[in-house]
């Protein structure tokens, strides 16, 4: 914590808690995206398009659900409201890869509501969704990036022969 944000949190009325650290050894965390990726407006559409039966299955199966608690039927609709509007959102190319983390998200999420909605005995009207290999780092996980490095590697190594050759 730097000395202006100590100083910030010892003025201030609340102050931030303390958590121990669990006992154990310690965690490691791995993303299991690689840290570059070539994504493009399709591959983000061909996600949106993928998913939205499953959340459109689980709408129609909150609707006929009675014995969902109206706060689970009050969060999905919410949850399907922000999908929605994530849904309708133009495909771009100023930001693809930050739709595809967030289709990535969405995905997870379905899966998590899909078996909540079922603890409830709920009928869903598809089946469960399974997340794409890319967000669970399946054995390919690197191969997009690999040809991306390829392929510039290739375009600069073209360039510097055209340069040597036009001297």
């Amino acid at each position: 914590m730097n000395a202006m944000r100590r100083a910030y949190l010892g003025r201030s009325a609340t102050p931030v808690p303390r958590y121990p650290r669990p006992p154990g050894p310690a965690r490691t965390m791995e993303t299991g995206k690689p840290f570059l990726r070539f994504v493009t407006p399709s591959d983000v559409r061909d996600l949106k398009n993928r998913i939205d039966p499953f959340v459109r299955a689980l709408d129609a199966s909150t609707a006929a659900c009675a014995t969902l608690p109206p706060g689970v039927a009050d969060g999905w609709k919410a949850f399907s409201k922000s999908w929605r509007s994530y849904f309708d959102e133009e495909d771009s190319w100023w930001h693809t890869a930050a739709q595809m983390d967030q289709g990535e998200a969405y995905e997870s999420d379905v899966q998590r509501w899909q078996a909540m909605i079922a603890a409830y005995k709920c009928t869903p009207d598809a089946p469960t969704i399974t997340p794409t290999d890319d967000a669970a780092g399946g054995p390919d996980r690197w191969s997009g990036t690999i040809k991306t490095v390829a392929i510039a590697g290739a375009v600069v190594a073209v360039a510097l022969g055209l340069r040597a050759v036009l001297r």
